[in-house]
């Protein structure tokens, strides 16, 4: 299981780069968004920041117990919960089923791991870096699409 959420991860972020593609070679007429569609897709930019802010607040003043795994966790899981708020976005701009079937994907994941003790059975000893290390490269791919994204359907 550890094996098919990493590979839907790496699957993920090549999607971002497919479709960062399509959207620059598209031209900007056949794409017409409001601007509500773009704040929205730039606090989706800043909400796993947000989510792992606030779980780490709490963890510092509250839930002292199993600490790093419960921030490892929030980094994790964040990252689906916006990936899939991200290809819902992809599907409302070019209407291609694949988007919607992505962020249905990135749900079912999010919604499994979830709980913390989904993610403490299947990520255990360095198996939870290796979970941080594709939760900051969802990061990152995702604030590059979504950067990418605003500067062309702003200009």
């Amino acid at each position: 299981m550890q094996f098919l959420i990493f590979t839907c991860s790496l699957v993920f972020i090549y999607f971002n780069y497919l479709v960062i593609k399509d959207l620059l070679k598209a031209n900007s007429k056949t794409i017409t968004l409001n601007n509500r569609f773009l704040r929205l897709i730039n606090i989706v930019k800043f909400a796993p920041v947000i989510a792992f802010i606030i779980l780490l607040v709490l963890v510092l003043f509250f839930f002292h117990t199993k600490s790093g795994i419960r921030l490892s966790h929030a980094w994790f899981i964040s990252q689906f919960w916006a990936h899939a708020t991200l290809f819902y976005f992809f599907y409302k701009i070019i209407k291609k089923k694949l988007n919607l079937i992505f962020a249905a994907l990135s749900i079912i994941i999010a919604i499994y791991n979830t709980p913390l003790f989904h993610y403490e059975h299947l990520f255990v000893g360095r198996s939870v870096i290796v979970s941080d290390f594709f939760a900051i490269l969802m990061f990152l791919s995702m604030w590059f699409t979504i950067s990418k994204i605003t500067m062309k359907l702003q200009h």
